[in-house]
């Protein structure tokens, strides 16, 4: 299976990055993780649900101006009352440098909860969307924003995977516990096939005295849904935003680059998806990826 032509054998994997919590890494995740998806030779496409539009920016459109002056972002697909014809759906798709294809938000999106408390299919106009759009891609990841809002829910109701970012903090824990309490309500009512994919530590810093207990904590009460891979504290991943770029390309050397890259692997293999075949779109001097059976 050449998975560079798709993953034929599997459906697209919809993963929506999502916490409560602020500052744990959502966007920064998402960016990563999918630039390193798409380096594997995957076809990635990016969705920003978050009003303040970080990860639009951290990839370096801006919507309104050249050249992304035709670019339609994210709050016109909730506030548009008719299903989207092809030419129209592509007119949300934005070809980036890195490699991944976006869905932009812009601060439009931030009213667009209020209309949605109109509307009786509130909670699945995004679920719609993706199945117009999911036989052009392997994975679409879901950035979201720091709140269990309609936007969030609309991300989770069409999405088959919930990834949890998290700080190495003893509070973690408590975000996690409802976070999966909001995953079993929409699952009972409206998305019984949403799993948890699992939870990632970030920000990960040995120099902080409590980090070892925290992540020993976590591992204990989350078991396998804990993933090994751990996203340590790294100044290129910092710089990286700021030059709108991955880390990947902004240092590929780096513990970050070298950090996603790692969790890339685990979630693939998570998602039961063999990397033997990949056509992999690696830069000279980047860890590669090992063939799994």
């Amino acid at each position: 299976m050449n998975l560079s032509r798709g993953v034929s054998a599997t459906k697209c994997k919809i993963i929506t990055i999502a916490n409560q919590k602020g500052g744990v890494g959502k966007t920064t995740t998402a960016m990563n993780l999918g630039v390193a998806l798409a380096r594997r030779g995957l076809r990635v496409l990016l969705v920003d649900s978050d009003p303040q539009a970080n990860l639009t920016s951290y990839l370096g459109v801006t919507p309104g101006q050249p050249p992304y002056e035709s670019l339609a972002t994210l709050d016109e697909i909730y506030l548009s009352k008719r299903p989207l014809d092809a030419e129209a759906r592509s007119r949300f798709i934005c070809p980036t440098p890195a490699g991944v294809d976006l869905i932009a938000a812009d601060k439009n999106l931030s009213s667009v909860e209020y209309y949605l408390f109109t509307r009786p299919d509130r909670e699945s106009v995004l679920a719609r969307f993706f199945m117009s759009i999911s036989s052009k891609y392997d994975f679409i990841l879901v950035d979201t924003p720091p709140s269990l809002n309609l936007l969030t829910l609309n991300a989770l109701c069409g999405s088959n995977h919930v990834l949890i970012p998290v700080q190495p903090e003893f509070f973690s824990l408590e975000g996690i516990v409802k976070i999966r309490a909001a995953i079993e309500d929409i699952r009972a009512r409206w998305n019984p096939t949403l799993s948890i994919l699992g939870v990632v530590a970030t920000q990960v810093s040995n120099r902080r005295k409590l980090t070892g207990e925290v992540l020993e904590m976590l591992r204990a009460e989350l078991g396998d849904l804990f993933f090994s891979s751990l996203i340590h504290d790294s100044s290129a991943v910092t710089e990286s935003s700021g030059h709108a770029k991955s880390v990947l390309e902004y240092d590929r050397s780096s513990r970050g680059a070298k950090d996603y890259q790692t969790l890339c692997d685990e979630l693939l293999e998570r998602c039961g998806i063999t990397q033997a075949g990949i056509t992999s779109t690696l830069m000279p001097g980047e860890v590669p990826v090992e063939a799994t059976s």
